[in-house]
């Protein structure tokens, strides 16, 4: 206690996270997992085979604002700036399917930033965070498409069973053609699938990121807080 009825409450030392930011981070949480299962029901049999690990890699690049907002709860507010305009870049590059869902929680990361307590912040990490944060982010998405890996298959007429084939019979660079083959009773192509490698690079693009923003990004407790002197002077109680 301080002397004159003031204290150094628990709250003022460690403040709750804002309830909205919460909100937010389990609705990307899920928003994230949403288009990872939609990428995956939505795919050809032959596609989802060979796209078990793109799959996941394309959930987990959608799961980084929540990440960063997550990090953003530890008095870097800037981390959540960084949250909500990453969910506005997702939303942009996902408009004509499901984008504005994005909208909502990046709105509320943005919201949230304002309600974290962050004194003593340095401006210039702040903001190198928030462009690291964007750019990187954006980054692994592309990553996961870094070169064109297209896939065909064809769908046997007596088993019903679906074939990969080999894409370089149909593909010439990005452009291509096929008929059903005989026997089968339907055939397809995708100009491009997530490869193992893309699957690979994109999450290790994600972690990267993580760790630039947490090591540049600022915080309260980064800077030594105010020592409290306990003996008296004129009445009162010292701070240096």
């Amino acid at each position: 206690m301080l002397d004159g009825g003031d204290s150094l409450s628990g709250e003022a030392l460690h403040p709750t996270a804002p309830r909205i930011a919460v909100v937010a981070i389990v609705l990307s949480f899920a928003l994230a997992a949403g288009v990872g299962i939609l990428r995956t029901v939505n795919g050809e049999p032959v596609e989802r085979s060979a796209e078990v690990a793109g799959n996941l890699a394309f959930t987990v690049v959608f799961a980084v604002p929540a990440s960063l907002a997550l990090l953003g709860l530890r008095r870097r507010p800037s981390l959540l700036v960084g949250a909500g305009l990453l969910e506005f870049v997702f939303a942009f590059l996902t408009l004509i399917s499901i984008g504005l869902i994005f909208v909502v929680p990046g709105v509320m990361f943005l919201l949230s930033a304002g309600r974290v307590q962050a004194t003593g912040t340095r401006p210039v990490a702040s903001i190198a965070a928030v462009i690291l944060a964007v750019v990187l982010g954006t980054g692994a998405f592309f990553a996961l498409f870094a070169r064109d890996d297209p896939i065909c298959w064809a769908t046997n007429a007596t088993a019903g069973e679906s074939v990969r084939l080999d894409a370089t019979r149909f593909f010439d660079g990005s452009s291509g053609s096929m008929s059903i083959p005989r026997g089968a009773s339907e055939s397809g192509c995708s100009s491009d699938f997530i490869s193992n490698g893309e699957a690979l690079l994109g999450p290790a693009v994600v972690a990267a990121m993580l760790g630039s923003v947490w090591a540049v990004s600022s915080r309260d407790g980064d800077r030594p807080s105010p020592q409290v002197d306990s003996r008296p002077e004129h009445g009162g109680v010292a701070q240096r």
